[in-house]
This record gives structure tokens, C-alpha cells and sequence, in this order.
């Protein structure tokens, strides 16, 4: 009557450190910052990701080509458009008005973010406004000048500014904490213990929301779908396997619960390292290097309770009663939690 038909519940706690495969790219110059993606994006290959404005960009040149661009709706107003009545062209010389003066204005505060996403659209509102005047005006000497003025303070301004592109398609993140490559794929199979304990507590995000630095590292690239947890175990009978699914609870400071798998496990003395895999919620994790972790794994098959399990000439078994006379069996322990064993008969 002791061997029935049971389930047990496992569970381990240990710390976990975040590997994901991702790869850095450096900033090509230093200088100020416009983010055109937020935080965990998902990108294509050749979004745009920012604008970088170097260091010796001038905001005076701003200045100057929008006095310039005035000038032209100024003197095309004065003296081209007194004939003209064109709804069309008044509404887009209203908007081109207004998008001038938040560009100053922005320029002047240094306030840099959406700068850029302002700058293409005023340019747009200049193209609508050149092909409305096209069909209806011949520029004279003056506004052709005004006209090549333009064009080059647009080109000087552009010689200033370098779109950042994706390289690659991903999740963008424009923080790091420098661990990026110590754990990356090839961690999976190398980290150790001791590489364990000099990582965990180091991984502390920064982003610098204003400026980027030439050569160093700016952004990362996020592949989605597949990622890592490290989890050191310390004090306990692991009797995890190769591929075995795990329930997985990660406790604050992002608490969620996922299905994991078992990639490999490295035991010592006093701990082990056992490395879990994930295929959802990279997206949470992408600023996360350390974490608290519970690890659950259900077994089930015959049970009985573990005082049942005994030693016989080096062998593992349970002494059965049959005809008031007591038989060992051999048996092979899957697990247990002390109370109760899942066992299988030694050569089944």
C-alpha cells in the first residue's frame, strides 16, 4: 500500500543573470542627440534610429536659413502674390509660419528631440508651397538668390547632421551596462560559477538622453525570440535535466512567470549553475541583467513516501511485503522533496 500513483513539486531558489543576443554599435561622432525611436522599439534594417548633430554644428546656421526661407514668403508675398488668390497656398504659408517659429523656438531653448521630424516637415511644407507657385509665378534675380542661399545653408546643415540607421532588425535599446558582451550567446556554454558571482550585482543601465560619444558604444540591437537565464543554485539537490521544462517566477522588480527549458547545468560542491531557456518576453528584459528567481518543475509516476527509500549492499530500493516475507526492489529516485519520492524500477 505504499506505492501509488502520485505528483511532487520542486522548487529552487536562486539568483539569475539576463543573456540575450544582442550586438553593440558605437556612435561615428560625438555630439548632441535627437531619438527618433522610443526604448524597446522593434526596428527594421535601416530604420532611422537617431539623428546625431556634431559637435561643431552650428545653431546660428538655423537661424539664418530661416530668416532666408522668410524672406522668400515674405518678398513672394509682397510682390508676387498680390493677384493670387489661392486657398491651398495661404493654409500652407499658415503652417509654414508656424512650423518656423516652434523650430526657432525649439532651437533657442535647446530643445533638440523632434527637432529633425520638425525639420522634414517643414521642408515638405516647402515643397507643397514651391509646386503651388510653379504653375503661377516666374522668380525674378532677387528671389533666385534668395532661392540659392537656401539651397546651400540646407547643404551646410546637412554636412552637420548623421541619421543613425539600424544595421540590422531588432529590438533597439540606447542603454548599456558594459556586460553586453561578457554575456552574450557564447556565455550559454562558458560562464562558470566564478563568473557568475563577479557579474551578478555589476549590470547598471545608463543612457545619455543628450549627447553621444565618438567610438564608444551608443546603441544595441535586440534579436527577438530566444534568450537566457544563468541561474546560480545554491545548497540543493538538483535533479533538473537536459531539455526538461521549468516554470520559471522572476520576482520584482519585473514579476512575471514563464515556461522555460533546461539547456545545461554545471554542478560543484556548494551550488549549481543551470542554464534555463526563454523563446517569450525578451521585450521585458531588455534592460534587466540581474534578477530573484523561483524555478518549479512537476514530476510524476509512482510515489512513496521517501522513508520508504532504502540502502541494501550499496543499492538503492524499497522492501515490499508479499507472503509475510519482505522483497527489496531496486529502484532509480527521480526526484523528491523529502516527503515523498517519484521512483522507477531499476531496469525499465
Amino acid at each position: 500500500g505504499i506505492i501509488q500513483y502520485g505528483e511532487i513539486v520542486l522548487c529552487d531558489k536562486g539568483d539569475a543573470l539576463i543573456i540575450r543576443q544582442e550586438d553593440v554599435y558605437q556612435a561615428p561622432e560625438y555630439g548632441k542627440v535627437t531619438f527618433l525611436v522610443a526604448e524597446g522599439d522593434i526596428v527594421n534594417s535601416e530604420d532611422p534610429l537617431a539623428i546625431l548633430y556634431k559637435s561643431n554644428y552650428k545653431e546660428e546656421l538655423v537661424y539664418q536659413l530661416y530668416n532666408v526661407q522668410e524672406k522668400i514668403m515674405s518678398y513672394q508675398q509682397e510682390n508676387i502674390l498680390k493677384d493670387v488668390i489661392d486657398k491651398d497656398l495661404q493654409k500652407v504659408q499658415e503652417d509654414i509660419f508656424q512650423t518656423i517659429v516652434s523650430i526657432e523656438t525649439a532651437v533657442r531653448d535647446g530643445q533638440m528631440e523632434g527637432l529633425d521630424r520638425k525639420e522634414k516637415g517643414l521642408l515638405s511644407l516647402f515643397d507643397k508651397q514651391q509646386k503651388v507657385l510653379d504653375k503661377k509665378i516666374t522668380p525674378d534675380h532677387y528671389l533666385e538668390q534668395l532661392y540659392k542661399d537656401e539651397t546651400k545653408l540646407n547643404k551646410q546643415l546637412e554636412e552637420w547632421k548623421i541619421e543613425i540607421v539600424a544595421p540590422k532588425a531588432g529590438l533597439v535599446s540606447f542603454s548599456l551596462d558594459g556586460m553586453e558582451d561578457l554575456l552574450g550567446p557564447k556565455a550559454v556554454n562558458y560562464l562558470t560559477i566564478e563568473d557568475f558571482n563577479n557579474f551578478y550585482g555589476n549590470g547598471d543601465f545608463q543612457k545619455d538622453d543628450h549627447e553621444a560619444k565618438a567610438h564608444q558604444p551608443f546603441f544595441r540591437i535586440i534579436e527577438p525570440g530566444k534568450w537566457y537565464g544563468a541561474c546560480l543554485i545554491e545548497n540543493s539537490q538538483i535533479m533538473y535535466k537536459d531539455g526538461q521544462e521549468v516554470e520559471v517566477s522572476f520576482i520584482g522588480p519585473h514579476e512575471t512567470t514563464l515556461q522555460g527549458k533546461v539547456h545545461s547545468i554545471k554542478d560543484e560542491k556548494q551550488a549549481s549553475l543551470v542554464m534555463l531557456e526563454f523563446s517569450e518576453e525578451v521585450e521585458s528584459f531588455i534592460n534587466i541583467r540581474d534578477a530573484k528567481v523561483d524555478i518549479k518543475i512537476k514530476y510524476q509516476g509512482l510515489m512513496v513516501p521517501a522513508n520508504a527509500i532504502v540502502k541494501q549492499r550499496q543499492e538503492t530500493g524499497i522492501k515490499i511485503i508479499q507472503n509475510d516475507s519482505s522483497k527489496f526492489i531496486k529502484v532509480n529516485v527521480i526526484a523528491t522533496d523529502h516527503e515523498y519520492a517519484i521512483i522507477e524500477k531499476e531496469g525499465d
